[in-house]
């Protein structure tokens, strides 16, 4: 994947864990969607969100690096080290299929109608 230099430049104030982390990530076909100094970094420093999940370690703590899993709609997991001023983040997962209104209302009633049929069965 082709590296812009500001994100070399960014990536040199990586810590060298986390900096081999999306070099490997880069050689095995990820991709940066952004980074950014924000949320959830501190000002002081900054964050590279990948576009898929991490493939080549597992999305676990350890090796200097604590990854958290996220269900949010940010990003789905992170990987910071003992200092949490720079994160490599994973983008978000999608969102899951609209429900189904229709069978959701279908299952109320019927449960209502049973409910009716044992309360008021002598009203038949």
């Amino acid at each position: 994947m082709y590296v812009t230099d500001e994100l070399q430049k960014e990536l040199a104030r990586f810590p060298e864990a986390l900096r081999a982390l999306v070099d490997a990530e880069l050689v095995a076909g990820n991709t940066v969607l952004e980074h950014g100094h924000g949320h959830p970094a501190a000002p002081a420093g900054a964050y590279i969100k990948l576009a898929n999940k991490v493939r080549t370690r597992p999305r676990a703590s350890g090796d200097g690096l604590h990854f958290q899993e996220r269900v949010n709609a940010s990003h789905a997991g992170e990987f910071t080290d003992a200092d949490q001023l720079f994160f490599v983040l994973e983008a978000a997962d999608p969102p899951p299929p609209a429900r189904d209104m229709d069978a959701i209302r279908a299952a109320f009633e019927e449960r209502v109608r049973k409910s009716d049929d044992e309360r008021f069965w002598e009203m038949r």
